[in-house]
């Protein structure tokens, strides 16, 4: 493996030991953008480890048990196999490596009270960002370092940014060491490392692409398809927040314009979104053509204040929009609505389809923040579809989207109904 000058430079710091042969450093934070080679480093740096200690012990722990072997693990795994020196000495028995030392790497589930009480060498924590849960963070304070191994153990952190507020464990270290420590000059000006002394810390929080194969064309790729957010998260190794608006107003007002005469018998789909305890109900109804999505119809009720709704008139008008278009599939909020969906099924309205707002949601919500993205959806201007795009912001996380209120006191559901609707215009191939 070639290391980047950068990643010498950090690393000889990182490892950086006193005269008595104690580390400098008790805890190392290997913060750098997205494919930089991270886990390479933390596995390589793993491996070092536990072939320089007789009866060491190396942990590897991540958000869950794939995470942390299907990254350090896996190219731990890799170079045993390509190193034939290594691999005739070492034994893989599934998520632990036996060395010929008597040492042992593992990469382990999240489990605060099995892991209570570790006495490792090196405790590696991979993707930090992502620790949002409890069990995750009582992971952290088990897996601490053991006091008889002072200043000769080490735990490692490899990962990129978080969401401010939400990935308070790596924030934590993050403030320690780039806002509360002091910026050292390794001999490379820009690199980016800290050290908090009082905490025996050592922060390296890279922020730009320093690797030959981080290019421009790569990151014009990326930024076509990352909300912007996420992509100066994994990308610039910046901490943003997880919810923003869903989409730059401008960008929905580009895609508004007069739709093509709706053709006989054209095959349309409707969405129907209700709100908990029913205080909005949305449906849309989109038709599709090559790679674009017309936004064809629009409509909330919102009940009187301090009154529930009546579904009566909206499930009228479903039975009316029936009989005018050929509508192919009616997607629906299961949780808000099996009842309505399985009456009307009953009197065969037509196909009800019920539509995940888990799993669905993410890649329908996604779906719409592409489409208004790359112009290719087209609306009538509907003053009440405008308002409730405009009321949405999203949470992301990676490639995950979600619509979600900018306030409690606004409405979301034509722009969720929106999302349901277009999604399986695209998943159909319709027209």
């Amino acid at each position: 493996m070639i290391l980047e000058p950068y990643h010498q430079l950090a690393l000889n710091e990182a490892t950086r030991k006193n005269p008595d042969g104690t580390y400098v450093y008790s805890t190392v934070v290997w913060g750098d953008v997205k494919k930089s080679i991270k886990s390479c480093i933390a596995a390589a740096q793993a491996l070092h480890r536990g072939f320089g200690l007789d009866w060491g012990s190396v942990i590897v722990v991540a958000n869950d048990l794939k995470g942390a072997d299907s990254r350090v693990g896996y190219y731990m795994r890799r170079a045993l196999t390509l190193n034939p020196m290594m691999r005739a000495v070492c034994q893989v028995r599934n998520y632990k490596i036996d060395l010929p030392n008597h040492s042992f790497i593992e990469s382990v589930a999240i489990d605060p009270t099995g892991e209570a009480g570790s006495n490792a060498d090196l405790i590696i924590f991979s993707e930090l960002w992502g620790a949002h849960e409890e069990a995750q963070k009582r992971m952290w304070t088990e897996m601490t370092l053991p006091p008889n191994k002072f200043g000769y153990s080490q735990r490692w952190v490899e990962t990129y940014a978080g969401y401010s507020g939400e990935s308070e464990l790596l924030e934590q270290l993050y403030d320690q060491g780039v806002k509360q420590g002091r910026v050292l000059d390794l001999g490379m000006p820009g690199l980016e490392c800290y050290a908090n002394d009082a905490a025996r810390l050592f922060v390296m929080w890279n922020t730009h692409p320093r690797c030959p194969w981080q290019t421009p064309e790569y990151y014009a790729q990326e930024a076509a398809v990352l909300p912007p957010n996420e992509f100066r998260r994994v990308h610039q190794n910046q901490w943003v927040s997880s919810t923003e608006s869903f989409v730059p107003y401008e960008w929905w007002d580009s895609c508004a314009g007069r739709l093509p005469a709706l053709e006989e018998d054209e095959p349309m789909i409707f969405a129907l979104d209700a709100g908990v305890s029913s205080d909005c109900f949305a449906i849309v109804g989109v038709t599709r053509r090559g790679t674009k999505v017309f936004v064809r119809y629009a409509r909330a009720w919102v009940p009187r204040l301090g009154m529930k709704l009546d579904f009566a008139p909206i499930e009228e008008e479903i039975r009316t929009l029936a009989k005018r278009y050929n509508v192919i599939e009616w997607a629906y909020d299961e949780y808000q609505l099996h009842d309505m969906a399985k009456r009307l099924t009953r009197d065969a309205v037509g196909w009800f389809r019920p539509f995940s707002q888990a799993r669905d949601r993410q890649v329908a919500d996604k779906n719409l923040y592409d489409l208004i993205r790359e112009r290719r959806i087209l609306h009538p201007n509907n003053p009440e579809l405008n308002d409730h795009i405009r009321n949405a912001n999203a949470e992301t996380d990676r490639e995950k989207m979600r619509l979600v209120k900018r306030s409690e006191l606004l409405k979301i559901d034509l722009a969720v109904a929106l999302s349901m609707a277009a999604s399986e215009g695209v998943r159909l191939n319709v027209g």
